[in-house]
């Protein structure tokens, strides 16, 4: 059963990593967050700053683990890039990023392009990393998914969508500018779902990503400590990255 406090919420979102799972498995107790809510008839979402799988392929994952969701209810930077950079041509680091941008009528090429994108990538080699400060030195916008530069694999810590970013940022003097959370296309995007702010509530691991973009879009923000941040974190934590709770998963809002 719910909480009485969370009762009032008819909108729940949820970030993937460190909240909902670690990737390749759920957070304990989560599956039946899940159900409650929906045996409620809670709108429920969830967003990800990784750009690993496309945003259908995330639909597919979730369903593996027992979580029925669609494809409107995934929230990710590739679904901001394929607005941003529609019609456009992008040089891009990435997996199901480079699908979703595709679908979304964005040319990926090598050459000749408006931006460069980089999102997480397994097959990262030097040549692509070349390529990426080659553009940039010529001047060409330079815009990454993510600032974290952590992906939780599991129990395994490995290299996140920024650190490959501050490779290309060291090299050639240049900042990126972020597409994910907290940053003003996110919260444009979430803008648009025409949620009633009083009435949503999001949960997520991270600070000064997730808990800033629900601050920014004035939803109740809850941290769950599953993930990167502590009760430490918690605890140092002012302004736009101060959540209003803190609960140790989500499965702190059953009673």
């Amino acid at each position: 059963m719910l909480k009485k406090f969370f009762k009032r919420f008819d909108n729940f979102i949820f970030d993937l990593g460190g909240t909902t799972w670690k990737w390749n498995f759920l957070i304990k107790g989560f599956e039946e967050v899940y159900q409650i809510l929906e045996n409620f008839g809670k709108n429920i979402y969830f967003f990800t700053d990784n750009t690993l799988l496309t945003r259908e392929g995330y639909v597919n994952k979730l369903k593996s683990f027992g979580i029925e969701t669609d494809i409107n209810r995934i929230i990710t930077p590739s679904l901001v890039a394929a607005k941003l950079f529609k019609g456009k041509k992008v040089f891009c680091i990435g997996e199901g990023l480079i699908t979703d941008l595709r679908k979304g009528d964005v040319k990926v090429t090598s050459s000749n392009a408006d931006a460069v994108l980089i999102g997480l990538d397994r097959s990262l080699n030097y040549e692509k990393l070349a390529k990426a400060v080659e553009l940039v030195l010529k001047g060409v916008k330079f815009y990454k998914t993510s600032k974290n530069n952590v992906f939780m694999f599991g129990e395994k810590l490995l290299p996140g969508t920024g650190a490959i970013s501050k490779v290309i940022e060291l090299t050639t003097g240049k900042k990126s500018e972020l597409l994910g959370s907290p940053s003003k296309h996110m919260v444009r995007e979430f803008d648009s779902l025409g949620l009633d702010s009083k009435k949503t509530v999001l949960f997520g691991d991270e600070c000064d990503s997730d808990i800033a973009l629900g601050n920014m879009l004035g939803y109740t923000t809850v941290l769950v400590t599953t993930g990167r941040d502590k009760e430490v974190d918690y605890l140092k934590a002012r302004g736009v990255n101060e959540p209003n709770l803190i609960i140790k998963s989500v499965k702190g809002i059953l009673r």
